[in-house]
């Protein structure tokens, strides 16, 4: 029986929108082998094929309202109606919840991003869909996209922990402050990415997360190497 078993399977979803059900297709944890996490929290698997994050959205293939799990199950009268304006109304019913290619991937995350953003889901939940368009775009090695959507990202966490949106998420003020940092370096903002890395070293919770704190300690020990590469 196990060796019949496929690492996709189908999970049935309904969309909030129209209120139609679908299957899509998510990765059985068993076939997920890591070769390493990156800085910024890339994960890197030995098949990339089967990177669960080409099948994090779901989408409604009657009206074109794309979703992630971590999106909140609230939604308004006044963002539903947007949504059927703005997507659903130039929606050409198609199937995306088949294996999916990386182009596939990074077309549910866009969906992604416009619904989020007209259903006005939190900064915290928008910075992570862009975050994972800037992965997409890295394993594509197109490093103009992948930049394009740190920047968003890196805004959007701004945003998120001025807001403190992400309590109550699996996300730590650490954590954030951390990627804030890191999202920095990426971009060459020399002078933020110190002062966030510092956050995190100096935080009052950092014996908490020792992990984050050792991470922040390397990024900001790497600045320190570039600064002096540049002055000799």
């Amino acid at each position: 029986m196990s060796e019949d078993l496929k690492p996709l399977y189908d999970k049935k979803v309904k969309c909030p929108i129209c209120s139609g059900s679908f299957s899509s297709k998510k990765v059985r944890s068993r076939f997920l082998r890591t070769e390493r996490i990156e800085s910024d929290f890339f994960t890197v698997y030995k098949d990339q094929e089967l990177n669960p994050m080409l099948y994090e959205v779901n989408v409604c293939p009657k009206c074109g309202y794309a979703f992630a799990d971590n999106f909140s199950e609230k939604i308004s009268a006044s963002a539903i109606q947007r949504i059927k304006d703005q997507i659903s109304s130039n929606w050409k019913e198609r199937q995306l919840g088949d294996e999916r290619t990386l182009q596939q991937a990074i077309e549910t995350f866009k969906l992604a991003l416009l619904s989020g953003s007209l259903k006005q889901e939190k900064s915290i939940v928008l910075a992570g869909l862009c975050l994972r368009l800037s992965w997409l775009y890295r394993m594509e090695n197109d490093t103009e996209q992948e930049e394009r959507f740190m920047q968003l990202s890196l805004e959007k966490y701004k945003q998120s922990y001025m807001e403190t949106d992400y309590l109550g998420t699996q996300m730590t003020e650490m954590r954030i402050l951390y990627l804030i940092g890191e999202l920095s370096r990426r971009l060459g903002l020399r002078n933020d990415a110190v002062k966030y890395f510092s956050k995190v070293i100096e935080h009052k919770n950092r014996s908490l997360e020792t992990k984050i704190v050792d991470m922040a300690r390397e990024q900001w020990y790497l600045i320190r190497e570039k600064d002096q590469e540049e002055t000799e």
